[in-house]
């Protein structure tokens, strides 16, 4: 006997968890907030389990510690230079066989999933990444640990709404459930954590989103805390602002960072592609670059690993000289470009924060001699800064400096710089970190729920299968016919085997209406000129709409596959904006689609003119009863052809009726009936109680 697929092992405990949820009758907000507690629990504890392996891969290789500096202290320089080489030679290939989703810093291959993906992220993912970012860490390379836990989260997140069938949407937000939780997690900082998933995975700040984003956000904070403790990510002194003139210093160094934030975003990519483009095993290429970057830690160790211990010191002051300040900046942007490009797994979050403190720190020992402030100031504004300007996520840069330091009262300068940084970054590059990598493969990126939304629609779901087109042998008189009879202003031509020729416009045929003789020699093939938009059966709706946004023409033909120009119907701008109302504004649509057993194509019912089908929210005087009871065919002449309900997991779906079971106030009624019959319906049952919600289908 066949043993079951792995995703059908459980299959029992789901619709055990079905079952209760839908006897519940719990509404769509409730149901997503207690899953997103769920992904929250799993996520924090994830960040747990992460933060552990990285201490047991540490030990064998450089000995138990927070300050790296000082266990390298005690390490031989050639096992140190060596180290990376053996991490490349252990992810390499584990990333390569694999999952290769797992290759660098993590945050895009989450936004790959939640625009192109329908929030899909294959499981193994999270297992990947976890083992090949703790082995990278603790090999030396020089990353940070948020975004391995960022798609470790949205990887576990992705898995249990598969698991629970939810749909697209729905999936998509748990998958930003699970970045909010590895943020917040892992720097103790349940707010930025929210906002980092609505402004960066997300793009998306309606209620629905960010409720279920706050609740996982903040179990992940609850199980952090309880295993790490309640305190800042890093122990600052208190930071003052003297005096009103030093905020213009904290501007010009904001227009410093986001000019450094290009060289960081930069040269990441480039040597990536560098490395892309190297004729060297795709497996063996992490070892490579791990060679390279041993030497860059023999001789400035501060850029080993994640470096956290090293920007405590130069938030505490302890590192002044400015010269050795931009030495580090330029080893760990080095070191950074060489661990990543390479191909080992790593977060870009930690660099971010090193580059900017050590920046803003040189900036503050330079005009020390001037302006006495503390540098440590500098270098925590700076820290904000840098992350701002290179993930183009202001907002949460500002909240991850305030929440790790607890410092609240330079959260002015804070603001101001992340605000200038970022604009400076944006002016001159108008693609973050996070979106390089899809400007470069040419992708076009867009965000938002109405985007995604759109995105999960083919042409043939919406399109028109049986367009009026005129044959190309068509003579003048049949062209000018057609235009005399048919309301649209344009008519697709085809030939004899149903292949897209061209299109005639109204305006192609003015000029020859008074010319005599002419529909004896010209035929529409020669009137006919090319089409400039056309889209394909399998093409997105969002594709299709960003065709139409630049052209006046009403609708687009669609052809059956790239290579076949066969005309298969015509997309509507009106269909696409009826997908809108239905999904966005939530408006119910009552529709029949006939679905052709032997082909993927369907058609619509339409109904005879006097008859309707409308969705019937059941008023009080109907709940408890059952159909049979109500007799409506008989009483109204309308026919209950089913119930529509939405699933726990998200989808709607219809259900044929049972006559003896009870209507309960959640069901909706798919009825079909005259309109007459129907409106008498509404009024003997209570109009004020109870309106139909949707239209004719």
């Amino acid at each position: 006997m066949a043993s079951p697929a792995p995703g059908e092992r459980f299959a029992p405990l789901r619709h055990a968890v079905y079952g209760l949820m839908n006897r519940l009758a719990l509404d769509e907000t409730t149901t997503m907030i207690l899953v997103a507690a769920v992904v929250g629990i799993v996520g924090g504890y994830g960040a747990i389990l992460f933060r552990l392996m990285v201490q047991f891969f540490q030990e064998f290789t450089i000995g138990r510690g927070e300050n790296v500096v000082a266990l390298l202290a005690h390490v031989p320089w050639w096992k140190t230079w060596l180290l990376p080489v053996v991490g490349g030679l252990v992810v390499g290939p584990l990333i390569y066989h694999l999952a290769r989703e797992a290759k660098g810093h993590g945050v895009p291959e989450v936004i790959d999933a939640v625009v192109f993906h329908g929030g899909v992220i294959r499981p193994i993912v999270a297992a990947v990444k976890i083992t090949a970012s703790a082995v990278t860490i603790a090999c030396g390379g020089s990353v940070g640990r948020e975004g391995p836990i960022i798609q470790i989260g949205s990887g576990m997140a992705s898995t249990i709404g598969q698991w629970l069938r939810f749909s697209p949407q729905r999936l998509r937000t748990l998958v930003g459930c699970g970045a909010a939780a590895g943020i917040a997690a892992t720097f103790n900082a349940p707010i930025a954590g929210a906002l980092f998933a609505v402004e960066i995975i997300l793009r998306d700040f309606a209620i629905m989103t960010f409720s279920p984003i706050i609740v996982s956000s903040v179990m992940a904070t609850v199980i952090s805390r309880h295993y790490l403790g309640d305190h800042p990510a890093f122990r600052v002194p208190h930071f003052v602002i003297h005096s009103w003139t030093e905020i213009p210093a904290y501007a010009v160094m904001g227009v410093l960072v986001g000019l450094a934030s290009i060289a960081y975003i930069r040269t990441l990519y480039w040597t990536e592609g560098r490395f892309d483009r190297l004729r060297f095993p795709e497996w063996a290429k992490p070892a490579l670059g791990g060679l390279l970057l041993g030497g860059i830690l023999v001789a400035v160790p501060q850029t080993y690993g994640i470096g956290y211990a090293s920007m405590v010191e130069v938030l505490n002051g302890a590192v002044t000289d400015w010269h050795w300040l931009l030495l580090l900046f330029v080893a760990k942007l080095a070191a950074v470009d060489l661990t990543l490009g390479s191909g080992q797994s790593g977060g870009i979050f930690a660099p971010a924060l090193f580059l900017g403190g050590v920046l803003g720190a040189a900036y503050g020992a330079v005009l020390h001699p001037v302006l006495p402030l503390h540098i440590g100031g500098f270098a925590m504004v700076g820290m904000a800064a840098m992350v701002a300007a290179a993930t183009r996520a202001p907002l949460t840069a500002i909240l991850i400096l305030f929440e790790m330091t607890g410092e609240y009262s330079i959260i002015l300068p804070l603001m101001l710089a992340c605000i200038v940084a970022t604009l400076v970054s944006q002016r001159l590059l108008s693609d973050s970190i996070f979106t390089l990598k899809f400007t470069l493969r040419g992708q076009r990126l867009n965000f938002g729920r109405e985007s995604t939304i759109l995105k999960n629609y083919q042409v043939q779901d919406v399109m028109e299968t049986h367009p009026r087109v005129l044959n190309q042998r068509e003579s003048l008189d049949a062209v000018i016919h057609h235009f005399l009879d048919a309301p649209e202003h344009h008519v697709y031509v085809v030939d004899d085997q149903m292949h897209l020729v061209g299109e005639i416009s109204i305006h192609d045929v003015k000029g020859l209406l008074n010319e005599e003789q002419l529909d004896k020699v010209i035929i529409a093939a020669d009137i006919a000129h090319p089409v400039q938009r056309l889209c394909y059966r399998q093409d997105d709706l969002e594709e299709v709409y960003l065709l139409l946004a630049g052209t006046e023409a009403p609708d687009l033909p669609v052809l059956d596959r790239p290579g076949n120009p066969r005309l298969v119907g015509i997309v509507t701008r009106k269909a696409i904006f009826d997908v809108y109302t239905q999904e966005v504004l939530h408006k119910e649509v009552a529709g029949f689609k006939i679905h052709h057993l032997d082909t993927d194509m369907h058609d619509v019912l339409e109904l005879p003119d006097p008859y309707t089908v409308t969705l019937f929210a059941p008023p009080p005087s109907l709940v408890g009863k059952t159909l049979r009871e109500l007799d409506l065919r008989r009483r109204y002449g309308v026919t209950v052809l089913a119930f529509k309900r939405k699933g726990w997991s998200g989808d709607s779906y219809n259900e044929i009726p049972d006559p003896d079971r009870p209507i309960s106030a959640v069901d909706r009624l798919i009825v079909v009936g005259r309109r007459e019959d129907l409106d008498r319906l509404w009024e003997q049952c209570g109009r004020s109680e109870s309106a139909p919600e949707g239209g004719a289908a």
